[in-house]
């Protein structure tokens, strides 16, 4: 008996002590990642800077059907779910057994009808059953599973989604009957693939919804949370409170000021769907909802049927494709609060266009008779439809190209506002109409979702916090990068000269402080990860001012027609955007480099470094460790 407490005693002090030790290096980690992120902050910044003589922005005009894109486009097979015919329907609050399966089943169907219940952003439970043979409504959660049994003795299983009764949110107080706000994304869509891949819907849009679309929608970071995070908050990553999964002591990403809380505050009901639980924009490397962040959240619904997709056919639900399914749900909180409370909504699609150009094109037909159905029901009379998505696309080998590179910085971006907003707030519509060419970022829009609230409470604009966000119901004018809060890599309307020696000083320099920067990031896993050595540049590239900005001091006459060009304007840093390949995993890699004159040094960012190649199975050794480095991390048992 001793003995054993001896073990339990040594077994529990051998716990504490590896508590100890992660709490200690955990929190050396989290003070290195406090300098970590002041130091991103500040290069950010400089890199902005350095744009601070550039001409205004010329947004790029990209041909939708240039050969060096058309010729990557092809026609998928269609999306065939089947014959099977599912025994159970669910519209707004109701499932209710189909009545031809009644029949076909020998007359009598019996159901069982169990709420899924949300445990947390990754997990579900179950709720209570209730037995029906003919309907059930949904009280408890959106999202029931439902097994059947006919008088026949056939079975079948599926799972139901629809919009809950909940008395709580009705009776809500609305501070304003006002406009609701719905938004619909697909994920790495340009504006000019949106034209080629469904160009059904476009002309939809544009000709019968009249959709005003944003010819210089720009991104301002890699990916989709650089995307829909300054979108929603008005923030970068950077300057919101910690919330990745691997920090010690992150927060849950319910510390983010969305804006869909402003919305539910003057009365508004909100939702928040994303298709994909694996890759969701606040869950795959962000410590995701602790509470659920919405009143509706499709997220649980995407959790609970992973374990039957391989039941069904690809790409399908049942006898529904997915992506009908997302429509569905948008459609039916539409429907159930149509005519009791305004709302909000953003539901955002990725299966089909994450990692392909052209599957996406079998939504085409789907989507326009959605929009259709959306337009002759009247629920469009006093909605804000929003049609976007967050980046062009990344990965395919459209990126390597001049205008794939341009795409994926110019994503689709559209509003279609009601007649009567237009009537009713006339300056402020004629406003947004004359940004449509402007140079225009997730901040402004963000701004203009905020300004779309305060204009509607209090009939005036809201007074923004950041120079750099500018609701599109003020005038834009011209700006140039810098002044959006646009990098020089991400930036669509910079003048790059290429250099067509690759093997000059300045281009090697300039490759190397790329690799410097790829191992310095890698270097605290070089058991596993292979430092990376160059093995050609590709391409390089070098921003070039405009001589006249640079030259001009003042205006020479009373009238400004005539400038002064005698000023010597000093230039204390250089921009270069280069493309190389790497050993010994082939990796391609581009990154804009900053030169400091001053310091003669190169600076490189690890987020302005984009992978334009597949990784595969290269960085499986770090998958589990650290996500973000799968990227740049080529495993040694690789070799």
């Amino acid at each position: 008996m001793f003995f054993k407490k001896g073990i339990r005693r040594r077994n529990i002090l051998l716990v504490v002590i590896i508590i100890c030790v992660y709490l200690i290096v955990s929190y050396i980690h989290q003070g290195r990642d406090v300098g970590d992120t002041k130091e991103k902050i500040i290069l950010i910044e400089e890199s902005i800077r350095s744009q601070v003589n550039q001409g205004k922005c010329k947004v790029p005009t990209i041909p939708y059907d240039s050969p060096e894109m058309m010729k990557f486009m092809k026609d998928e097979e269609p999306i065939d779910c089947g014959n099977d015919v599912d025994w159970v329907a669910c519209n707004v609050s109701f499932c209710h057994i189909k009545k031809h399966i009644i029949q076909q089943k020998g007359g009598f169907i019996s159901c069982e009808f169990t709420d899924i219940l949300r445990n947390g952003d990754s997990n579900y439970q179950y709720g209570s059953t209730t037995r029906s043979t003919n309907k059930y409504m949904l009280q408890n959660s959106d999202f029931v599973r439902i097994k059947c049994k006919a008088a026949d003795g056939s079975k079948w299983f599926g799972t139901g989604i629809g919009i809950r009764k909940d008395v709580d949110i009705v009776k809500r107080h609305k501070s304003v009957d006002g406009y609701n706000v719905i938004m619909f994304g697909f994920d790495s869509m340009s504006r000019n693939a949106f034209i080629r891949k469904l160009p059904k819907s476009y002309n939809y849009l544009t000709n019968e919804l009249k959709a005003d679309v944003l010819k210089g929608y720009n991104i301002i970071g890699d990916g989709t949370p650089q995307a829909l995070i300054p979108l929603l908050t008005g923030y970068t990553e950077l300057e919101l409170p910690e919330t990745r999964k691997r920090k010690f002591s992150s927060n849950y990403v319910n510390v983010y000021p969305m804006i869909w809380k402003e919305y539910q505050k003057a009365g508004y009901v909100t939702s928040f769907n994303e298709d994909q639980p694996k890759i969701g924009t606040f869950s795959y490397r962000l410590k995701g909802f602790d509470e659920q962040p919405t009143d509706h959240y499709m997220r649980n619904y995407y959790v609970a049927i992973e374990y039957e997709l391989s039941n069904y056919k690809k790409f399908c639900v049942g006898s529904r494709p997915k992506h009908q399914v997302m429509f569905d749900y948008t459609y039916d909180f539409m429907h159930k609060y149509h005519n009791t409370n305004p709302y909000f909504l953003f539901s955002f699609h990725a299966e089909l266009s994450h990692d392909s150009i052209n599957l996406i094109g079998l939504v085409d037909d789907d989507l326009e008779n959605w929009l259709k159905k959306l337009n002759s029901s009247s629920m469009l009379n006093k909605t804000l439809l929003i049609f976007m998505s967050d980046h062009g696309n990344r990965f395919m080998e459209t990126r390597n190209s001049l205008n794939g590179k341009l795409e994926e910085r110019l994503p689709f971006f559209s509003f279609i506002f009601p007649e009567s907003f237009k009537r009713k707030y006339s300056a402020h519509y004629k406003n947004f109409q004359a940004n449509v060419n402007s140079l225009v970022t997730p901040f402004d829009v963000h701004e203009t979702l905020s300004d779309f609230l305060e204009i509607q409470l209090y009939g005036r604009n809201k007074k923004s916090s950041h120079a750099r966000a500018i609701s599109l119901f003020n005038k834009i004018g011209d700006r140039n990068c810098g002044e959006a809060f646009i990098e020089p890599h991400w930036c669509s309307c910079l003048s790059w000269r290429q250099l067509n020696d690759t093997t000059s000083e300045e281009v090697i320099r300039a490759a190397n402080a790329v690799i410097e920067a790829i191992n310095k990031y890698t270097s605290d896993y070089r058991d596993i990860c292979e430092p990376l050595i160059l093995k050609e540049v590709v391409w390089s590239a070098k921003l070039i001012p405009q001589k006249n900005l640079l030259n001009f001091k003042t205006n020479k006459d009373t009238d400004g027609f005539l400038a002064d060009f005698n000023a010597d304007t000093k230039v204390t840093s250089e921009m270069f955007q280069i493309n190389i390949i790497t050993l010994p995993s082939l990796a391609i890699y581009e990154s804009s480099v900053l030169y400091d004159f001053i310091n003669n040094v190169f600076r490189v960012k690890i987020s302005d470094i984009s992978r334009t190649n597949k990784y595969g199975s290269q960085a499986s050794c770090i998958y589990d460790q650290n996500p973000e480095l799968r990227k740049f991390c080529y495993c040694k048992d690789s070799t």
